[in-house]
């Protein structure tokens, strides 16, 4: 079947209409990559359009807004302790059965009035303090530290939890904190929650806020008038104490101010829209999701990857057999559909999914290519044009025994596994011009490469060194042997046939999750900035560093695939861009730097370290967090960081100083091996 037969066949168009819709929302999606991130977290917020759910908790929130300040007298941040006594011993009084203190006693005061404070926390017995949680060097990465409050209220009650509240690059909170348990340091609202007398399982470590209608969930009430409230008010009810902003100006910088889906919902009827809250706020709605178990789900990976492949199948093969009068009214229709769907799928069972992907890119993608999607039925008879001659697989090398096919091939050249005349294994590596069409520069460019890299081949393990290369010029071809890398199948001497080389790529797929300890991380990253603190010595860059061009001899890691290998220049007189996407540095910073070269051995580190893919840096895999190696990976990831910074002032300036700060990190590891021993 020629290409014609195919492209006028009738399922042709609905076939192509389905594969682009699909490709549109996989891609999209963020279990894939980053590029759909804002259609997702749009999706979750405008789901607050549709839900009013309405717990029936007895929940008050004693505020300290404005006019409390005002009427106190007080100064914000410094708030008098002998308030909270007077509020203590009246909920206490009142039969209050739960107190919850969004503050952090964190510095002692005046040692009668907290005296005072702490008889009264231990005279109620049901108060949950609020904790800190230590420093938290990058923003990706969960400390495992706690502050709790100072003397004597520390020893006022063993009911502790940390008050941390994460808000998305955007603005909004969106999920509960912690990401994952981290006992036994408990969130505020957990630690409040299980006090109440709801078990929570770990199991369900990943919980998104589920936001209620305003003025539903609680009744706000300001600090100096709860300590008016007449006798019984607060009998059987939980009173959450926190900060209330003072102002609702989102560009007002606040500590403790934050931005929901409804600060972004303006319109939507609710009466706070567009106004951010206190962090208080933001708790309750935790404990009350947690003492209700209605807090919002994701579907696994899989289900909504699944759900956007089959729903782009779906709408491409359906908008491509519809005629184009009709897509005026199955556009809207559809969209109307998938939203009725997202509502009630999200009221009826708090799961909720990217529904905009469908919305915003699916939709559009199956309607454009159904409406402008050329039809193929009088497409011209295609003129033939006859194939170029077949480029001969193996090279005239007399010197060398080949056994069987290439073991490999990259955009350039094949590599056959080979024996030399003195009966050595090698590599050889051969370069048609012929592959490069009718361009003879990148041909040129991989043998200049080749010649400058060879006479430096020598000078240092951590480069794959090169015996020998021939150049045929009438033949249109140059190869080059050298030495080869350790094989992932022992015993392969006797049957060549099951030689595989051992690069970095493939030695991380044989660990679990494709992550390698972060010991050997440092020491592969040690050994490579070696080497390229060496090549960048002699006026080199690699320009093309990434796994499948590490490759391990006799046990140590080579920088090898050495074809495009240039003299360093600056910036502005780079001229070509080679390499390979994911390790190149962000546009319109150019490789063949050593800065470039440096970014490139970072990601390699990222991605080897996490088992994640270099599209989704600087995320960290969930599991990472878990596993005994977390406190070692603290240590790596701030160099992980640097070293990748889009902005080139802000990253290492050279490999020396990779190197050096790798160093630093492997002290740190080894300071680490008595206590994880003990």
């Amino acid at each position: 079947m020629n290409l014609r037969s195919i492209i006028e066949h009738k399922y042709f168009r609905p076939t192509l209409a389905a594969l682009l819709a699909a490709l549109a929302g996989v891609v999209l999606s963020d279990h894939v990559t980053t590029r759909g991130e804002w259609l997702v977290r749009r999706s979750y917020d405008n789901l607050f359009r549709f839900d009013r759910t309405a717990p029936t908790n007895n929940l008050v929130l004693v505020l300290m807004d404005n006019n409390a300040y005002d009427y106190h007298k007080q100064k914000r941040g410094d708030w008098d302790r002998a308030l909270h006594t007077k509020l203590l011993k009246k909920r206490t009084d009142d039969g209050a059965s739960l107190v919850v203190f969004d503050v952090m006693f964190r510095e002692p005061k005046d040692p009668t009035v907290d005296a005072e404070l702490a008889d009264a926390i231990r005279r109620h017995g049901r108060v949950v303090l609020l904790a800190d949680q230590a420093g938290v060097a990058e923003p990706t990465l969960v400390s495992a530290g706690v502050i709790y409050p100072t003397e004597p209220f520390l020893s006022a009650t063993t009911n502790f939890g940390v008050g941390w509240l994460t808000p998305d690059s955007d603005g909004p909170v969106r999920r509960h904190w912690p990401f994952l348990p981290l006992e036994p340091y408990l969130s505020l609202p957990r630690a409040a929650a299980q006090l109440s007398g709801t078990k929570i399982s770990d199991k369900d470590s990943h919980r998104w806020i589920r936001y209620y209608k305003e003025g539903s969930a609680w009744t706000n009430v300001s600090y100096h008038l709860a300590l008016d409230k007449g006798p019984g008010y607060f009998r059987d009810r939980v009173v959450f104490v926190g900060n209330s902003p003072a102002t609702t100006l989102v560009q007002d910088v606040e500590k403790d101010k934050f931005q929901t889906p409804y600060t972004r919902l303006v319109g939507t009827g609710a009466a706070r829209a567009g106004t951010p809250v206190g962090g208080v706020e933001i708790l309750a709605t935790e404990y009350l999701n947690l003492i209700n178990r209605d807090w919002s789900r994701r579907f696994p990976w899989w289900v909504d990857v699944g759900v956007l492949f089959i729903v782009g199948c779906a709408l491409g093969v359906g908008f491509a057999r519809t005629h184009r009068f009709w897509l005026w009214g199955l556009v809207p229709g559809s969209a109307l559909l998938v939203t009725v769907v997202a509502a009630s799928l999200s009221l009826l069972t708090n799961y909720w999914f990217p529904w905009l992907i469908i919305i915003g890119a699916q939709i559009p993608c199956a309607a454009l290519c159904a409406a402008f999607l050329p039809r193929f039925e009088r497409l011209p008879e295609a003129k033939t044009t006859p194939e170029p001659a077949t480029v001969a697989e193996r090279p005239d090398a007399p010197d060398y025994e080949f056994f069987d096919a290439p073991f490999g091939q990259g955009a350039f050249g094949k590599v056959w596994l080979v024996r030399n005349a003195i009966g050595e294994w090698q590599a050889l590596k051969v370069i048609h011009q012929a592959k490069f069409k009718e361009n003879p520069a990148p041909y040129d460019r991989e043998f200049a490469g080749i010649q400058r890299y060879k006479p430096l081949s020598h000078q240092h393990p951590g480069l794959l060194s090169i015996d020998f290369i021939s150049r045929k010029r009438d033949e249109g071809y140059f190869y080059y042997a050298m030495e080869l890398g350790d094989s992932d199948v022992p015993g392969w001497e006797e049957n060549p046939t099951l030689y595989k080389p051992r690069d970095l790529s493939r030695w991380r797929e044989t660990h679990e999750g494709r992550r390698l300890a972060v010991e050997e991380c440092v020491s592969i990253g040690l050994t490579l900035c070696d080497a390229l603190e060496f090549l960048h010595g002699q006026g080199l860059a690699h320009r093309d560093i990434k796994p499948s061009n590490v490759i391990f001899v006799k046990g140590r890691p080579k920088l090898a695939d050495v074809g495009l290998i240039t003299e360093i220049r600056p910036p502005e007189q780079v001229t070509s861009w080679y390499g390979t996407p994911g390790y190149l540095p962000p546009s319109p910073e150019p490789p063949g730097t050593v800065q470039a070269d440096i970014y490139a051995l970072g990601m390699v580190l990222y991605v080897i370290s996490t088992g994640r893919n270099s599209a989704f840096f600087p995320e960290i895999a969930t599991t990472l967090l878990a596993t005994e190696n977390q406190p070692g990976f603290m240590f790596l990831n701030p160099i992980l960081l640097k070293a990748c910074n889009p902005a080139i002032e802000k990253r290492y300036q050279s490999a020396t100083l990779l190197r050096e700060a790798l160093l630093g990190v492997q002290q740190s590891l080894k300071s680490l091996q008595p206590a994880q021993g003990a």
